[in-house]
């Protein structure tokens, strides 16, 4: 069984915080309508016709169709006649493809165990060294909205270099790695709720990894050497992902994931807010922690933790 309860506890407490956050969506309560449902909405009739029909009613000669004649004849609101509101306005709207764009910056330390072609060493690149050690980032998310189905595309692109570093025992004077990955998390969603205050969506798919580990031995007792292996695998994974809106600029979001086979096993916990500085504008920040543990028989180990922060800006297109 991949999920070790000893290792992971803090993960799952993660996910219960972002679960209960989420929860108390669902308990905001919902306007009764029952009360006004046999209330008689009654036509604006105008003092020139009101004397009319005064007229009329004195005389004695009302009758039911006369009344529906008239009814017939003026603007007013039954109903039967629906209101264009913002929450219809939005339900109309969300029939249609809707997509987003968001680009953003992961400062993420990276730390835990690495290996090529047998050869292993610890890695640990700290959020404080992030400026220094990444030689190259890539990130942004893509997202694809219609109905209550979503589809998502988030893509990281980072190369790391961690610091050279002396070798125990004295076989090798110093290692240094070198880390080149790429990871893709393509994922189908629903929304199982969504209203004013928020929403909540489950997440299923895969994350794909491809991993370039390369270790550089400086020469002690031993001569030095270099080993380099690039492996790439994919883990399904499922999930979920929250919003909720503290007012109409301002709101919060997190997402939770895991999943993997075997021993090899993955997970994301992501924790931010946001803040929509025009209607189709929102900057957002957070924090973000990406577990991966994998390793294979040729030798190829990558067991290592990535968190840091994230900011970035969604654009609604």
């Amino acid at each position: 069984m991949y999920l070790k309860s000893y290792k992971y506890s803090n993960l799952l407490a993660a996910a219960l915080l972002l679960f209960a956050s989420t929860s108390l969506l669902a308990q905001v309560p919902v306007a009764d309508k029952s009360s006004n449902a046999d209330a008689v909405v009654q036509p604006e009739v105008s003092k020139e016709d009101k004397g009319s029909i005064d007229a009329k009613t004195n005389e004695g000669v009302v009758s039911k169709s006369s009344i529906a004649e008239f009814q017939k004849t003026q603007r007013f609101t039954s109903p039967e006649t629906p209101i264009a509101s913002p929450r219809a306005a939005k339900q109309t709207a969300s029939s249609e493809w809707q997509f987003a764009v968001t680009p953003y910056l992961y400062m993420t330390g990276l730390n835990g165990t690495v290996g090529a072609r047998g050869a292993l060493t610890d890695i640990d690149v700290s959020f404080g060294d992030v400026v220094s050690n990444l030689r190259l980032g890539l990130m942004g998310t893509v997202e694809a909205r219609k109905n209550r189905f979503v589809f998502v595309n988030d893509l990281i692109w980072i190369r790391l270099k961690g610091d050279e570093r002396e070798t125990p025992g004295g076989l090798f004077s110093t290692v240094a790695a070198r880390v080149n990955m790429v990871v893709w998390d393509p994922e189908l969603g629903y929304r199982v709720y969504e209203s004013e205050k928020g929403s909540l969506d489950i997440l299923g798919g895969f994350r794909l990894t491809s991993v370039e580990n390369l270790l550089i031995f400086g020469t002690g007792t031993q001569p030095g050497f270099t080993a380099s292996q690039r492996k790439t695998w994919a883990m399904p994974v499922g999930g979920v992902h929250g919003l909720m809106n503290l007012s109409e600029k301002m709101f919060i979001s997190g997402k939770f994931d895991l999943g993997g086979w075997g021993d090899n096993f993955t997970t994301q916990v992501y924790l931010g807010g946001g803040y929509r500085i025009k209607p189709k504008i929102a900057l957002i920040g957070g924090y973000r922690y990406l577990k991966t543990d994998y390793s294979d028989n040729s030798g190829f180990v990558f067991d290592t933790t990535m968190n840091g922060i994230v900011f970035g800006a969604k654009f609604q297109l």
